[in-house]
């Protein structure tokens, strides 16, 4: 379209010439210029193509073109250039700039067009807006993608649902509804059963098309005002407002109905679906978003060991809120002591069946406690997996062997490594840059990841297992025979070494069943040409049996506790027989 040229216009209209258009078409903008008096709205040539607006009349005015702009945006021009805060007299040029989408039945293509609005308005004799001049330019596709990040940041992106972010989020507001209102709202975590076995028997396509119905499912029987979310994995939150004592087992009842009757049809073949619900009551229960999720969640735990219908509304329990606060003193404690750099390493000897001499240490991690002194580690490695915080344990751990054997020619180790620190590609590449910056420390080193890692997966296990050896270390596998790893899956598994679980070392003089056992893992371990060690050898009678039945190493107090003392300087070698010797779980 031709530019309208106005006399009230004119200095605007005189600077918008054909150079200026050709120079905007090039960029993707228009430019503007808006007589705010008698509302006529000027346009460069381009706009009409850039736009794409039906109806793109010359008689089209400022406050008409309002009329065009979505109620989905909360912004434009005319809102922008007389918003309450600029009521105030202006002597010059006053910058704005806006976003707005014009509708799509306003538009040629039929799609709404987002545009950024960036201008100046121009005060009169008063200090009011008189004139407006400005660009557009269209940012559709940048909308697109923010909307696309804000659906991703509060919406999960298998089911369609809300995800726990939004989650939280809801209970916040619902929590302080129910403060004001005194009235109750309830959660109810409801947690998929059976999914791993999905996964491992149908693949995990299968699995997420079971989570994607379930989530249809639960959705279909929410009441208007309610919100559901999948939270974590195969669990789905659901906040019930207004809900009493009575309501909850009857919403629970109603959820759990409606998965068990459908036989869900799948890519493989017919599911059927079963479910856990844990349920906590708001505020009573919890002032929190944390507290909720903690408590239902708490609940749907204790539910899982009950028959029929699965439902427990949480019951606050003194012990385990003590036990609930020890933990998080205690993980708050580890956690300081690892960035602290106070952490230190305790090293067992594990020593040659034959010779008696000693073979290589095996590290076991040490914090202090309270009074100051090198503390029990074995109540926080379980804790730490829990929590999810053993990858700080993991990769500090990492850090004081590495260390060692640098200020150590002598010393040999073996370090643990959990079962989610052995797929952490940060904790590989640490050790790869450790073992390149120290010569020869590959050969001194042995990783040891669980007979659970390796059953768990044994494809991936496999690869790890290959990744460290082709660094020059050797690889062992801890507590073999408390688990479900088989030899035939140890062929697959070309370890160096398997640790065989000290349990079986207990009374081994006088209980024939071990013996026969540990006797069975021996010859075929032997047959594999894989080395074997065995825990926990308390005695020489029990070490005089294990040699003579071809164990390659023994570790256990007979043999030394463990020491945070300098093992490779005899005269400050001190045991430290404490009960506190445990295996650093840089492996699970």
């Amino acid at each position: 379209m031709e530019i309208r040229h106005s006399s009230s216009a004119k200095p605007a209209v005189d600077a918008v010439s054909l150079r200026d258009d050709a120079l905007l078409a090039l960029t993707g903008q228009a430019r503007y210029a808006w007589d705010i008096k008698s509302d006529v709205l000027d346009w460069s040539a381009n706009a009409k193509s850039l736009i794409g607006l039906v109806d793109f009349s010359p008689a089209l005015g400022g406050r008409q073109f309002e009329t065009l702009i979505s109620a989905e945006g909360s912004q434009s021009r005319f809102g922008v250039v007389f918003s309450p805060s600029e009521e105030k007299p202006f002597a010059g040029p006053v910058p704005y700039q806006c976003i707005y989408a014009i509708s799509a039945d306003k538009v040629e293509s039929g799609q709404k067009v987002w545009l950024e609005d960036t201008g100046a308005w121009y005060p009169d004799s008063n200090g009011r807006p008189a004139r407006a001049e400005g660009v557009v330019r269209i940012v559709s596709d940048r909308r697109q993608r923010e909307d696309q990040l804000r659906r991703k940041s509060d919406f999960d992106d298998l089911t369609g649902l809300p995800n726990r972010s939004f989650l939280e989020m809801q209970l916040a507001e619902t929590i302080q509804e129910c403060m004001t209102d005194q009235s109750s709202a309830a959660l109810l975590v409801v947690s998929m059963e059976r999914m791993p076995l999905f996964n491992e028997i149908y693949g995990f396509d299968i699995g997420d098309e079971v989570l994607k119905t379930a989530g249809a499912i639960i959705s279909g029987r929410m009441r208007g005002n309610d919100v559901v979310a999948r939270f974590s994995g195969a669990k789905f939150g659901v906040i019930l407002k207004n809900c009493s004592g009575g309501e909850i087992y009857v919403a629970a009842r109603r959820f759990l109905d409606s998965l068990r009757k459908e036989i869900i049809s799948t890519s493989a073949g017919p599911v059927t679906l079963d479910a856990t619900i844990g349920a906590c009551f708001m505020p009573k229960h919890a002032k929190s978003p944390t507290a909720a999720i903690a408590a239902a969640s708490t609940a749907c735990d204790l539910a899982r060991f009950d028959g029929g219908y699965k439902i427990r509304v949480y019951d606050h329990d003194p012990k385990l809120a003590a036990k609930r606060r020890t933990d998080a003193e205690m993980a708050a404690r580890v956690i300081a002591t690892c960035e602290s750099g106070s952490m230190r390493l305790a090293f067992q000897p594990i020593v040659d069946a034959v010779s008696g001499r000693i073979a290589f240490h095996e590290c076991l991690i040490r914090i202090a406690d309270d009074s100051g002194l090198p503390g029990d580690a074995g109540n926080f490695v379980p804790l730490a997996e829990k929590l999810g915080f053993i990858g700080i344990i993991d990769h500090r751990t990492l850090e004081l062997a590495l260390d060692t054997l640098e200020q150590n020619s002598e010393a040999r180790l073996s370090l643990n490594v959990s079962n989610e620190t052995a797929e952490d590609p940060l904790w590989l590449s640490k050790l790869a840059e450790g073992l390149n910056r120290i010569p020869g420390s590959a050969g001194r080193l042995i990783v040891e990841i669980t007979e659970s890692h390796a059953a768990r997966d044994l494809e991936e296990a496999s690869k790890f297992v290959s990744t460290i050896q082709s660094l020059g270390c050797k690889v062992a596998i801890d507590d073999f025979g408390a688990g479900f790893t088989s030899f035939a899956n140890l062929k697959s598994l070309p370890v160096d070494i398997i640790k065989i679980d000290g349990s079986f070392a207990a009374d081994l003089p006088t209980n024939r069943q071990n013996q026969v056992f540990i006797q069975s893992l021996i010859m075929l371990a032997r047959a594999f040409e894989v080395k074997t060690v065995v825990e926990w050898v308390e005695d020489a009678e029990t070490a005089a049996m294990l040699a003579a039945w071809g164990v390659n190493y023994l570790q256990g107090h007979n043999f030394g506790a463990a020491t945070t003392a300098n093992q490779w300087n005899a005269s400050n070698a001190k045991a430290d027989s404490g009960p506190d010797a445990v295996p650093v779980l840089l492996a699970g």
